[in-house]
């Protein structure tokens, strides 16, 4: 089960567990730059004061990792 579904549009609102909403209060994420390429606008998926972490995977040339960044 994932956190954020990239491929659906369709969210529905479910009861929103208080327990759950502070354990993931103040939550980080870490994206590879082949996976965030399939993100067309992070701020539509995510708060605005999320950290996104950009893993350095071997292989992957710095400047994929800078344009993610960026983004």
């Amino acid at each position: 089960m994932a956190l954020l579904n990239f491929e659906s549009k369709d969210a529905s609102v479910a009861e929103v567990n208080p327990q759950i909403e502070a354990f993931l209060k103040d939550f980080s994420i870490e994206v590879m730059p082949r996976t965030a390429e399939k993100v067309e606008d992070f701020r539509d998926l995510l708060p605005s004061t999320t950290r996104v972490y950009v893993a350095h995977i071997e292989g992957t040339p710095i400047e994929e990792m800078v344009i993610t960044a960026k983004r």
